[in-house]
Formats: C-alpha cells, structure tokens, sequence
C-alpha cells in the first residue's frame, strides 16, 4: 500500500477530539507518558501518530513483537496494517507486511516517528516524520482492527472490518459509505455509522460481542444481529 508523506514538519501533535454530532469518545482522552528512555514497558501499548493530512492513526505494538496499525488510506482500507517490531539502542523499528518501516525514539521534543518507504530505507533518509504519543487511558482497549461477520442480510454474512482509533474516527471495509465514529460508554463502545447503522461494543467471556441495528430500527429492541468481534493482530 502507498502511505506517501505523512507529516512534513515535526509539530506537537494535537489531539482534540472533534467529531460529527457530538460523537466525542467520553472519557478517552490520550495522555502522554513521562518522557523516558524507550524500555520495553515503555513501547508496548498503544500510540498516536498524524499523517500527511493532519489525521491520527494509531500503532499497537504486542509484547510477543506483532504490531498493528489503523491507517486505512492504503489498498487494505479497514485491513490496516500488520506487522512486528524490535527494540535496539533504545529506538523501536516497525517493519510493515508492505515493505514500510516506521521508528520512534526520544527525541529533543519528546517521541519521535519517523517513516521509511520500500524506495527510502537503504538511503536512511525518512520519507516524513512527526511526533508519537503514548496513549495510556481506559479507552485504548477498542483501538485497533478488528474482524466480524455483517449482519446485513445484502452483504450475505461476508467477512467486516472495522478500524477504530482513538480519536473516535470508525472506518469498516463494506458499504458505500463506510466512516463513522465511536464514543467509549460506561459498559462497552457504541459506533456511529454514517450510514444509519448503529453497533454497541461488549466484553463477553468469549471475546467481544456486537450488537448492530439497521437504520431506522429502534434500538430498545432486539438488534438486527449480534456477532462476536475478533481483534486482527496477524
């Protein structure tokens, strides 16, 4: 996938939520981290990083070294990406299943990303760079990408993607219209579709259940149809 330039100058990354008809995540704000040297504590989790356009994404980096990310501009769309990370000399290195290479270390200003393409890596001259946030509050635990089974009956049970990221936006790789955006809720996550279409987030024993309603149905009612959400981290 082409993830061109992301950020072309090394700002202070801005998170303020603001999102369509007050779908602002309640209670997931991001909070930086106590600037340190890079440990292993320290990278695992999840991070905040802006692309070309200004718009945050999110890499989740796994203690058995996978990593995921939720930037869905590329071919994959809500597929994001996969991949695995390495510590050394105190700089983390990503290596995407796409040939791209992102690194955060500590840098003068705080955490440091900076990105190399396929055609970059063997000259070691980034193709962006930016600034990297360590998110630590409560809501990080739906940030990522996950997979489920539609319950739109046009869709005929096909396989769904979703991105979540933690400054609310929702991408899914089915329909025309495929954005929204999700609000953390005192017992699980509720999406938004800008399609009318409307799913609430649980923790069940079994993994994650979603509940999802077509437009125009009443939500005190049963749901449309509930399946259980899988988190991709390969």
């Amino acid at each position: 996938m082409n993830r061109m330039l992301r950020s072309l100058a090394l700002t202070a990354l801005s998170i303020a939520i603001a999102l369509m008809d007050g779908c602002q995540s309640s209670g997931s704000g991001i909070g930086s981290a106590q600037l340190v040297d890079i440990t292993p504590a320290v990278v695992e989790g999840t991070w905040a990083l802006t692309d070309s356009r200004n718009d945050t994404f999110n890499v989740i980096l796994r203690e058995d070294g996978s990593a995921t990310s939720t930037w869905s501009r590329g071919t994959d769309g809500a597929m994001g990406e996969q991949g695995g990370w390495s510590l050394r000399n105190g700089e983390v290195t990503v290596r995407w299943t796409d040939g791209w290479v992102d690194t955060i270390r500590l840098g003068r200003f705080g955490y440091e990303n900076f990105s190399y393409g396929p055609s970059d890596r063997d000259a070691n001259v980034p193709s962006s760079f930016g600034q990297a946030v360590k998110i630590l509050d409560d809501g990080n635990r739906w940030v990522g990408v996950w997979s489920t089974t539609s319950v739109d009956k046009a869709s005929q049970e096909a396989e769904l993607f979703i991105c979540l990221a933690s400054d609310g936006a929702a991408v899914k790789s089915i329909d025309a219209i495929n954005t929204g955006c999700w609000q953390l809720q005192q017992s699980g996550a509720a999406i938004y579709w800008s399609d009318g279409w409307f799913t609430f987030l649980t923790h069940r024993d079994d993994g994650v259940q979603g509940q999802s309603w077509a437009p125009g149905t009443d939500r005190t009612k049963d749901p449309t149809g509930t399946h259980l959400w899988t988190e991709v981290t390969e």
